[in-house]
């Protein structure tokens, strides 16, 4: 049986420079389960099974050019999720907001860990309004 989701989330707008991959700094939205660790950007699983992850990125949708680029990276592993989409159909499409769902297996002996990350060659800095991972083990490996 699946667990609840738990809520990480970005605590306040984070600016991005153009052409700079950016790691989101997520915080715990209530307490954390034993199976799981939060370290700057960085999120740690520390129990083997099999996780769903949500991830939403909700860009300034007032800023339409250029492309928007989000991931979930995994230390020397192909991403979780990873989605690049230009900014003035994202802001059409969804107002800004990409969101994107994927699941793995995760273990303290590898993969065990992953990073939302955000990018976008826009002419100037634009603004992640808000930014989430939810996460819910779903069983044992």
């Amino acid at each position: 049986m699946a667990e609840h989701f738990r809520d990480l989330a970005l605590g306040t707008p984070l600016t991005v420079e153009a052409r700079r991959t950016t790691p989101v700094v997520l915080s715990p939205q209530g307490s954390l389960p034993e199976w799981l660790a939060v370290s700057e950007a960085e999120i740690r699983f520390t129990a083997e099974g099999w996780y769903e992850v949500l991830m939403t990125v909700e860009w300034d949708p007032r800023r339409t050019d250029g492309t928007r680029f989000s991931h979930t990276s995994i230390p020397d592993h192909h991403p979780l999720h990873s989605e690049a989409i230009a900014a003035d159909v994202l802001a059409q499409v969804s107002g800004g907001r990409q969101m994107l769902r994927g699941n793995s297996v995760f273990s303290p002996d590898g993969p065990s860990s992953l990073t939302l990350e955000v990018w976008h060659d826009s002419a100037g800095p634009v603004t992640v309004q808000g930014a989430s991972l939810q996460i819910r083990r779903l069983t044992g490996a």
